[in-house]
C-alpha cells in the first residue's frame, strides 16, 4: 500500500531532476482549467456573480465581432488582428506540444527510478513534429473537457439567478447554497475525468482516445475518496507554493530597496531603469514557479495514476474506518 507521502516524495525528486522541464511547463500552463474555477467561485456573490458570466461572454463575442468588422475597413488593422491570430495559434500550438511532452517524459521520468532523464536530442519543432500523430487528439480531449467545463457554468448561470430570485430570502439562500455544492461537486468530476483522460491518453496507457477516456472515468468511479483527497492535496501544495513565492519575495523587498537607494545614490542609476530591472525579475520568479509547479502537478497525477492502476492506493478514510 502506497501512502501519499511516498507520491509526493516521488513527484518532488522527479521534477527536480528534470527541471529542464520546467520551460516546456511554462507553455502548458496555458491550458489549465483555473478560469473556470474562478468564474464559479466569484459567481458566489449572489444574481449578479451569475449575470456576470453571460456579461463577460456577450463582450468577448461583441467585441470580438467589433474587430474583426472594423479591420475589413483598414488593412493596417486587419493585418495586425491577423498577426494577433497568429501569434495567438502559435502559443497555443506550443502549449498542446508542451503539454504532451511534459506528460510523456515525466511518465518516464517515474518509470526510471532515480536516475535523471536525458535531454532530448533533438530540437523542439522535431520533437513538435514526432508528437504529430497525437496532437489533434490530445487538442480534441483539452477542448472537449473545456466545452463541458463551459457547458455546466452556463448552465448554472441559468439556473441559479432563478431560484434566486424566485423563492422567499429563507428558502433560496438554502437552495442557493446547496445547488452551489452540487455544482462544485459535477464540476470537480468533469475537470478530474478531464485530467486522467488527457493523462492516461498520453501517457500511453491506452492508445485509444475514447477508450482512455472510458478508462478515465471507471477509475474515478472506482476511486471518488481517494481522487478527491488527491486534488486537496495538490491544491494545498499549490497554495503552500504561491505563499512561498510570496514570502521570499517580500523578504527580498527590504535589501532591494536598500540597494536600489545606494545605486540611486552613489552611481547615479536611474530609478525607472531599476523599478523595470525590479519588475524583470519578479516576471522570471513567477515564470519559473509556474513551470516548476505544472511539472510537479503533472508528477503527482502520474504517480497517483500508476499505484491507482496497481491498485496500491487506498484512500485516507478507507484506513481510518479500517483500523476501526
Amino acid at each position: 500500500m502506497i501512502l501519499y507521502r511516498n507520491i509526493i516524495q516521488q513527484a518532488w525528486r522527479n521534477t527536480f531532476r528534470n527541471y529542464w522541464l520546467w520551460i516546456f511547463g511554462l507553455f502548458a500552463a496555458v491550458l489549465t482549467n483555473i478560469g473556470h474555477y474562478n468564474g464559479l467561485l466569484n459567481a458566489l456573490d449572489g444574481t449578479n456573480g451569475w449575470l456576470r458570466i453571460w456579461r463577460g461572454l456577450i463582450a468577448f463575442w461583441t467585441g470580438s465581432w467589433l474587430i474583426v468588422k472594423s479591420a475589413g475597413s483598414s488593412p493596417w488593422l486587419f493585418i495586425i488582428c491577423l498577426l494577433i491570430v497568429c501569434l495567438v495559434l502559435g502559443l497555443l500550438f506550443l502549449a498542446v506540444n508542451s503539454q504532451i511532452l511534459v506528460v510523456r517524459q515525466t511518465q518516464a521520468g517515474l518509470k526510471s527510478g532515480d536516475q535523471a532523464l536525458a535531454k532530448p536530442k533533438m530540437g523542439f519543432w522535431q520533437q513538435n513534429m514526432s508528437n504529430w500523430s497525437i496532437f489533434w487528439p490530445t487538442v480534441g480531449t483539452i477542448a472537449a473537457v473545456k466545452a463541458v467545463l463551459l457547458l455546466v457554468l452556463l448552465i448554472i448561470s441559468l439556473i441559479m439567478p432563478v431560484v434566486y430570485v424566485s423563492q422567499p430570502p429563507v428558502i433560496s439562500a438554502f437552495l442557493y447554497v446547496f445547488l452551489i455544492l452540487i455544482f462544485l461537486v459535477l464540476i470537480w468530476l468533469v475537470a478530474v475525468w478531464g485530467r486522467y483522460w488527457l493523462l492516461l491518453f498520453l501517457s500511453g496507457k491506452k492508445t485509444n482516445w475514447l477508450l482512455s477516456a472510458k478508462q478515465a472515468w471507471k477509475m474515478l468511479r472506482q476511486n471518488l475518496v481517494a481522487s478527491l483527497e488527491m486534488s486537496i492535496i495538490v491544491a494545498l501544495i499549490n497554495l503552500l507554493a504561491y505563499l512561498l513565492w510570496i514570502f521570499v519575495i517580500y523578504l527580498l523587498a527590504i535589501p532591494f530597496v536598500l540597494l536600489t537607494l545606494l545605486l540611486i545614490k552613489y552611481l547615479a542609476i536611474s530609478q525607472i531603469v531599476l523599478i523595470v530591472l525590479a519588475k524583470l525579475l519578479l516576471l522570471a520568479s513567477l515564470l519559473v514557479l509556474v513551470g516548476f509547479m505544472v511539472v510537479l502537478e503533472t508528477s503527482l497525477w502520474l504517480s497517483f495514476l500508476n499505484n491507482l492502476a496497481n491498485n496500491n492506493i487506498t484512500s485516507k478514510v478507507s484506513r481510518i474506518f479500517r483500523r476501526r
